[in-house]
């Protein structure tokens, strides 16, 4: 192998590293915004199966930001929660009938029907 082969794959090597450390310099949590934590807070909760404390953050911010997006990444909670089995429920303190609540409820708040959850 000749030297100038060796340092153009040295230097592809280093172009490569560069651009990943670029691109996770993008992904700064300092740059991340409640619409881009409140899913993954959810989804922990979720498989710790606080869905009460869940759904009571999704709505907090719902009542912050009444927007499509929350509502979506909402509808999104309960679309994960209406998989679980009533024995999750009954460990969760939660219900199939809360779930349906909670969208109803969701849809109300975006639509600026009601003020606060009860």
């Amino acid at each position: 192998m000749n030297s100038d082969y060796i340092l153009r794959i040295i230097e592809s090597i280093g172009a490569i590293f560069s651009k990943q450390k670029k691109e996770s310099e993008a992904l700064s949590i300092e740059a991340m915004d409640e619409k881009d934590i409140l899913p993954i807070i959810l989804k922990r909760l979720t498989l710790e199966g606080k869905y009460n404390k869940a759904e009571n953050i999704l709505f907090e911010e719902m009542e912050k930001n009444p927007c499509e997006e929350i509502e979506s990444i909402g509808k999104e909670f309960y679309k994960t929660l209406l998989f679980k089995s009533d024995e999750d429920f009954a460990k969760g303190n939660f219900s199939k009938n809360e779930v349906v609540q909670g969208l109803k409820d969701l849809q109300k708040l975006r639509e600026g029907s009601i003020k606060k959850r009860p």
